[in-house]
């Protein structure tokens, strides 16, 4: 077990502190040395979506990153970007993960090979304060569900939290933006919706 101080010169004699240099790559090692469970009996082919961000949520809680990061899709893009789970580990504020506790999910989008979660930031009680999203791309895979890249973006509090906020389209979005400027469906008018006694 390292038992070096913080302050004190790196062990791997950069010259650099501890804390500058191999500390929470230290960290990361010891964390993911505790590892106890196998990612193929948490996710498994008929793990359905919703089940699959309450189980990554769960991982996250518990700080258990080696299983996060088994999570990820093998050729995806967050996998290739953090080439081993230490390298995950050590970057884990620079990647923003959203899970259960911190964060919102607002919307699920399904298609036969691909799901997205988005999610909102709830760490401000502020109704007008900007809002941080997150958009969580996973694909299906011969194995399960596998996070394939996590994307962040910082709204309004007036915007209308869709998928559009990441350049996908909705017809959900269109639909909203078209109520919010004050259309109404013709069927949901008074005058469609009027009841008329009928002739004697």
């Amino acid at each position: 077990m390292n038992n070096q101080q913080r302050n004190e010169p790196c062990h791997c004699g950069s010259g650099k502190k501890y804390k500058n240099c191999c500390m929470r790559k230290d960290e990361a090692q010891a964390q993911l040395s505790k590892q106890t469970y196998d990612v193929r009996r948490v996710i498994g082919p008929n793990t359905s979506p919703y089940i699959f961000w309450k189980r990554w949520s769960a991982a996250c809680g518990r700080n258990e990153f080696g299983l996060v990061y088994d999570m990820l899709l093998s050729n995806g893009e967050l996998a290739e970007k953090f080439r081993t789970a230490e390298d995950f580990f050590v970057n884990i504020n620079e990647i923003g993960l959203p899970y259960e506790g911190r964060w919102n999910l607002d919307k699920i989008k399904l298609t036969e090979t691909s799901c997205m979660f988005l999610c909102h930031r709830i760490d401000t009680d502020d109704k007008r304060a900007d809002q941080v999203c997150s958009l969580m791309t996973l694909k299906r895979t011969e194995l399960g569900y596998r996070v394939e890249n996590i994307q962040r973006s910082v709204c309004r509090a007036d915007d209308i939290l869709s998928f559009d906020l990441f350049g996908i389209h909705s017809a959900e979005c269109d639909y909203l933006k078209k109520v919010k400027s004050g259309w109404v469906r013709p069927d949901l008018t008074d005058e469609a919706t009027r009841f008329v006694a009928p002739e004697d």
